[in-house]
């Protein structure tokens, strides 16, 4: 673990300081001004009720674009890349057709195209690519890795240009690496090659976590490249969690997306992740949790200026040397690594979404209490991305080349999002009974008798919010195993009513708690959420 400078440690107690302040702003207000407190209240909820139609339209929309890319042939499209006008023509001639989100996307690909044909010295044959797919795993059981790297292999891509690197923990012991080494035997003859790293345990001032073993094995990858004498521009990394499936058209989708991209190096690429593999098998509270992560992805992708790297994500391995590899001194490496190619790249790198998922598995365990235990570790571990707060402010700072709208805009919109999900929850449940709990004079006030009635009607209209993601849910389910009726599938709908209770316990209550321990100095490790293959009828 490095050392903190002053000013960084002080930069740390900043969110959790903030947060603070703005949940206990109600009740000093209660004390000195109800009545502000009562007409704050009221717009609080008319900005959560506008909030919460915003994201729904995103969802919707989002749900439209992943419908989309999911009937796109992107084999073709690949192949189409030999020939660019051929690939011009086709598109084209299907622009008429196509709903409105397909008319977009072609119009977008057409404007790429355009740009290749201008710069031919850009252009990547498909055949020249290769696609590393690197897992990071720890003590993942056999049958995880193996569900994983299979759905790979049954990609609708050529498995020759694949290249699968598993990225494995010496303090794992030597169970991980019999595992590692048996499946390399039943996929060596299938992939171009099958590599295997060992990150070791003893590299000073690293943290122990997903960042540093990536670290590791990205530095190996590259040995490996410069034998076989590739270009790291024509790699793309993938980089997974052990229990990560690939939908079977994703890497085809990448590819093509990669390659028609002048600036592909200046640009992320970012799957969505659906919680799904075992989400017949879950609590309800953890399978609203599940796909509350999903639709947030699905709505920052709608937005593509609000998107950041989260889990699964792609990139130009020249991109990933280019920032001496993933970071191994922090927990949220997959966030960081979109901020540290924005300094690097002067802020002009872009998230690519792609409405292509990755499948993962929802926190489970046989014992239900010990599953809500780890659900509420695994959120706490994506709160602490408030650890990027400082070196936001000191990477602001050194990088005057960046716009400086750019660089607010990213320290806001981490702080934002930071107190937000904290205090927003808390705010909406209790902020309105604050005034009639600690004021007696408030409560024979006109506006204290209308007050709960008018809340009440504005948080009304939120639930049309939850319905739609109450449906889009039931779209996005797996096949329904065969122990699940129609009632059992119908209580997956009528799960979303959990929805405040969810957002207090596992929104608001791990996020204060990560603020607190960055405030605080007590330094968060890397979490593992413990993995276990369901079978269909469990």
């Amino acid at each position: 673990m490095w050392k903190r400078t002053p000013f960084e440690r002080f930069l740390e107690i900043i969110p959790g300081a903030l947060t603070i302040l703005v949940i206990l702003a109600p009740i000093i207000f209660s004390l000195v001004w109800p009545s502000a407190l009562a007409v704050f209240v009221i717009l609080f909820d008319f900005y959560w009720l506008a909030n919460s139609l915003t994201m729904g339209s995103y969802l919707i929309s989002a749900y439209a674009h992943l419908k989309y890319e999911k009937n796109v042939n992107w084999t073709e499209r690949l192949d189409g890349l030999n020939d660019l006008k051929a690939l011009e023509k086709s598109l084209i001639h299907r622009l008429p057709r196509a709903s409105r989100i397909g008319k977009a996307a072609i119009r977008d690909e057409l404007a790429l195209i355009a740009d290749l044909t201008v710069n031919p010295e850009k252009i990547i044959k498909p055949k020249q690519i290769y696609q590393a797919v690197l897992y990071t795993t720890y003590k993942e059981p056999y049958d995880v890795l193996h569900k994983s790297i299979s759905a790979v292999a049954d990609s609708d891509y050529s498995n020759d240009q694949i290249i699968l690197i598993l990225a494995t923990e010496d303090r794992a012991g030597k169970e991980a690496q019999v595992i590692a080494q048996k499946l390399k035997e039943e996929f060596q003859g299938i992939f171009y090659d099958f590599l295997i790293t060992t990150h070791p345990d003893d590299i000073a001032g690293e943290l122990k976590g997903k960042g540093a073993n990536a670290h590791f094995s990205g530095i190996e990858f590259k040995k490996y490249l410069d034998r076989k004498k590739i270009d790291y521009e024509h790699v793309i990394v993938s980089i997974f969690d052990a229990d990560t499936r690939p939908s079977h058209n994703y890497l085809a989708a990448l590819a093509y997306k990669y390659l028609l991209h002048p600036d592909r190096t200046e640009h992320s690429f970012q799957p969505i992740p659906l919680y799904s593999n075992n989400i017949w098998q879950v609590p309800g509270l953890v399978r609203i949790i599940a796909f509350g992560s999903s639709f947030w992805q699905l709505i920052e992708s709608a937005r593509p200026d609000h998107l950041i790297n989260f889990s699964s994500q792609a990139l130009s391995f020249k991109t990933v040397v280019s920032i001496d590899y993933w970071d191994q001194h922090i927990v949220s490496e997959d966030s960081r690594t979109y901020y540290r190619i924005f300094f690097k790249q002067k802020g002009e790198h872009m998230v690519v979404p792609l409405f292509t998922p990755v499948y993962m598995d929802a926190v489970y365990t046989d014992n239900t209490w010990q599953t809500l235990k780890n659900q509420y570790l695994q959120k706490r571990r994506w709160a602490w991305g408030v650890e990027h707060f400082p070196y936001l402010i000191v990477e602001s700072l050194k990088h005057k080349e960046v716009p400086f709208y750019k660089r607010l805009n990213l320290i806001f919109r981490l702080l934002n999002s930071s107190i937000s999900l904290a205090a927003s929850s808390l705010i909406i449940a209790l902020g309105l009974w604050w005034p009639f709990l600690l004021s007696p004079y408030f409560r024979t006030t006109i506006l204290a008798s209308s007050l709960p009635h008018l809340a009440q009607y504005l948080l009304s209209f939120t639930w049309l919010g939850l319905i739609v993601s109450g449906l889009i849910s039931t779209l996005l389910l797996p096949h329904r195993p065969v122990n699940f009726g129609r009632i059992k599938t119908a209580f997956v709908f009528l799960t979303w009513i959990l929805v405040p209770i969810s957002a207090i316990i596992f929104g608001a209550i791990p996020a204060i708690d990560a603020q607190m321990h960055l405030l605080s100095g007590k330094y968060l490790g890397f979490w593992v959420t413990p993995k276990k293959l369901v079978k269909e009828n469990e």
